[in-house]
């Protein structure tokens, strides 16, 4: 038998030994399926098939059954006989009207396809006008063009109207005050929870339920308490002598700087340093002297401009 991408292929067989084994195979694959039909929708059916050359017909499930079906059929009104009738013509014409649906179907999203491809070119600056296209679809294109410019002319209309900025700007006050009027929640006391069981550990006693929220209240703490304070008994504390200025740069006791005089050499610097660079031999500090200690302890911003 020919087959085709696995399956046979639904045509005459030439081959009359294999016609009539296919014959036989499948006239009885056909009893099986209204047997199984039958059986699981409750249903009557009756099958007869005439076979080529043979002198009676093969029938299913007998005899009997199949005239009492038949007869059932031919008791039917006229009206219903023909809405569940099915010949070859009328095969033919539902299968032609099934296919020019889907012809139908395929046109139009081709058409819709085509219509795409125009507004593509549109609105990338390809196409200005429409004078090269077919009459159907140069008008389709129209329909959909005049289609989007009334959707964008009002919701331009809706967003320039009051309504519009009413509902954009200013916030809904009832909903507003029934946020207002929205109350707390009750509070609500913990709920108690039972000890967990471990093997091994020992039976603890339950939990006593709990009222309410109790907060324990805490502690007072006592201050501490301070030592006792003799009435009599001062405080003695070693008095610390200030150091004086001449002994913290260097000077003895003996050599203390007099403010109130004139400077040597109209500076008190040359003095304080000839304090520091006494080494007993009566040497007086020079401007050189005055200008390396003040660089040495950072002092430079003192020096007489």
């Amino acid at each position: 038998m020919p087959r085709r991408g696995g399956k046979i292929k639904i045509q005459w067989i030439a081959e009359k030994a294999v016609r009539q084994a296919a014959f036989r195979k499948r006239h009885t694959t056909l009893f099986d399926k209204a047997r199984d039909l039958s059986i699981l929708c409750q249903v009557q059916a009756a099958v007869v098939v005439y076979g080529r050359g043979e002198a009676e017909p093969k029938v299913w499930p007998g005899v009997p059954e199949v005239t009492e079906i038949l007869q059932r059929y031919r008791d039917l009104p006229g009206s219903l006989k023909e809405a569940h009738k099915l010949d070859n013509e009328i095969f033919a014409r539902q299968r032609a009207k099934k296919m020019r649906r889907r012809v139908d179907s395929c046109k139009a999203t081709a058409r819709r396809l085509e219509v795409n491809l125009v507004l593509n070119d549109v609105s990338l600056g390809r196409r200005r006008d429409f004078d090269d296209l077919p009459r159907e679809l140069a008008a389709a294109v129209m329909s959909v063009l005049n289609a989007f410019r009334s959707v964008t002319a009002d919701r331009v209309n809706f967003l320039r109207s009051a309504d519009a900025q009413e509902a954009a700007f200013s916030p809904p006050l009832e909903e507003a005050a029934a946020l207002m009027a929205l109350r707390e929640p009750p509070m609500v006391p913990p709920v108690a929870m039972a000890a967990p069981v471990v093997a091994n550990a020992p039976l603890m006693p339950p939990t006593p339920p709990q009222s309410a929220l109790v907060v324990p209240l805490e502690e007072e703490e006592e201050p501490p308490m301070e030592p006792p304070m003799v009435a009599d008994a001062s405080l003695l504390l070693p008095a610390v002598e200030p150091e004086s200025q001449a002994t913290a740069a260097g000077m003895g006791a003996d050599e203390l700087l007099n403010l109130d005089a004139e400077p040597r050499n109209g500076s008190f610097l040359l003095e304080m340093a000839d304090a520091i660079v006494d080494d007993g031999s009566g040497r007086q500090a020079t401007a050189e002297d005055v200008d390396r200690l003040l660089r040495e302890h950072g002092l430079e911003s003192f020096k007489p401009m």
